[in-house]
């Protein structure tokens, strides 16, 4: 997972073609975790959009530790 630096230069909400782009996550994968409510987002008309902020904290609450 990339951060960019300068704030300005990050969208605060991303389609799930940025997702990918972004973190790797298939558009497939998207869909599917969004048929089972696992993931936030919204839906204007036909369009998803993901609001970074909430993308953010949905991977710190669902972080795993590891043990070594």
């Amino acid at each position: 997972m990339q951060k960019i630096s300068n704030k300005a230069t990050q969208k605060d909400w991303l389609t799930p073609e940025d997702v990918e782009q972004e973190f790797g996550i298939k558009i497939n994968s998207q869909a599917n975790m969004r048929s089972k409510k696992k993931i936030p987002y919204s839906k204007i008309g036909n369009f998803i959009y993901y609001s970074r902020q909430k993308l953010y904290k949905w991977f710190e609450d669902h972080h795993q530790e590891v043990i070594s």
